[in-house]
């Protein structure tokens, strides 16, 4: 046996070991509680999640820049420019000058002009006119093109061969007709979706240019609608309301009567220079949909405003002074009558009277010149 005998386990519990049981319950309860809160939280996060977030801003950093870009956006980097070209003649000129103040500086358009004074399609001795535009149409690429070109165009016509079609010869119309073909066929090869507008030459004061003038545009204006470019009228808006050329205009917003013609009676003053290119911009807003300017805007109201009127008839001229006659004089001396003055030189008053129509023959004085018949 050994000399300490092991001590028997007991087979009952200690007292702290008795106790345990009473806290199993409890224990069993956690799982429970979990599950209790965690339903709890999901209940109490779901709604706020569903919520609307708040849309008040919060503290942002913004630059300088943000702001500036915010008011006024950069236009985008493709946005299309189009390119407007006018070429012609000294008229021409007034036309793109005006154009040029009211397009120049208007985004989304690129203006150019170019007028040569005294030149026209009858004098390639002053100007070529094909190669110039050749030259111009691959230098600007331009997507509208307005030609004035037809007041000094009023002369033969060279033909291919070196010969002469005369102004007065019926086959004239159809050979400058084919010469203002040839400018729009040069545009319709540089660009085929070009716009070609032909402005017609406003009426003259001189009578034999204004009827050469009307000869010309009857010819541009048959020739457009086959060659595929517009015509633009310019006859009527510088005609009075007899269809004769006006030098005047009254401004139906003013009241005033202003000039349109300088003393030549060719070329425009400034008036007359905004009269046509507002009558140039009314087709091309029709038809090209220009952006919006307030220097296409002003010149619009000026054709609108600007009414052609008749010159007030001149004065009637006045009666040139009837020569006097000249003959034989008397000196009237003291105690003279006209019936004694006729006695005298033995003639009659009637006879003195139409020889002296101002003479009264009641106020006679002293060293009066008195006219006598020729004898």
């Amino acid at each position: 046996m050994p000399l300490f005998p092991a001590r028997p386990r007991p087979t009952t519990p200690p007292a702290s070991a008795a106790a345990r049981p009473e806290n199993r319950p409890f224990r069993s309860l956690w799982p429970s509680l979990v599950a209790v809160f965690f339903l709890a939280g999901a209940v109490l996060v779901l709604p706020a999640c569903e919520r609307e977030p708040d849309k008040t801003p919060g503290t942002a950093k913004v630059e300088p820049g943000d702001i500036f870009r915010q008011r006024a956006p950069e236009p985008p980097a493709c946005a299309t420019v189009r390119r407007l070209l006018v070429i012609g003649d000294s008229l021409s000129i007034s036309l793109g000058e005006q154009l040029e103040h009211a397009l120049g500086g208007v985004p989304g358009l690129d203006f150019t002009r170019d007028g040569t004074r005294s030149t026209g399609l009858t004098r390639p001795d002053l100007l070529n006119w094909p190669e110039h535009l050749r030259e111009l149409v691959d230098k600007a690429a331009p997507d509208i093109v307005v030609i004035m070109i037809g007041a000094n165009d009023v002369m033969p016509v060279q033909t291919p061969d070196g010969g002469h079609v005369y102004f007065e010869d019926p086959a004239w119309p159809e050979a400058y007709a084919a010469k203002a073909r040839e400018l729009v066929a040069i545009c319709r090869q540089a660009n085929p979706r070009m716009t070609i507008y032909w402005v017609g030459v406003p009426t003259m004061g001189e009578a034999s240019l204004a009827s050469g003038v009307k000869k010309v545009n009857a010819a541009l204006r048959a020739m457009c609608p086959a060659a595929g470019c517009r015509y633009i009228d310019t006859q009527a808006p510088f005609s009075d309301p007899n269809d004769q050329f006006a030098r005047h205009a009254k401004d139906a917003a003013t009241g005033d009567i202003v000039s349109l013609r300088t003393p030549d009676a060719v070329h425009l003053t400034e008036n007359g220079a905004r009269l046509l290119a507002g009558t140039v911009l009314k087709a091309l807003v029709a038809q090209e949909h220009l952006p919006p300017a307030a220097g296409i805007d002003e010149l619009l109201a000026r054709a609108r405003d600007l009414q052609a009127v008749a010159d007030p008839d001149p004065p009637a001229p006045k009666p040139a002074p009837q020569p006097v006659p000249r003959g034989p004089v008397h000196t009237v001396r003291q105690g003279e009558t006209l019936a004694l003055i006729a006695k005298r030189h033995r003639t009659t008053e009637e006879k003195l009277h139409a020889l002296n129509p101002g003479v009264d023959a009641r106020r006679l004085s002293i060293g009066q010149k008195v006219r006598l018949p020729r004898r």
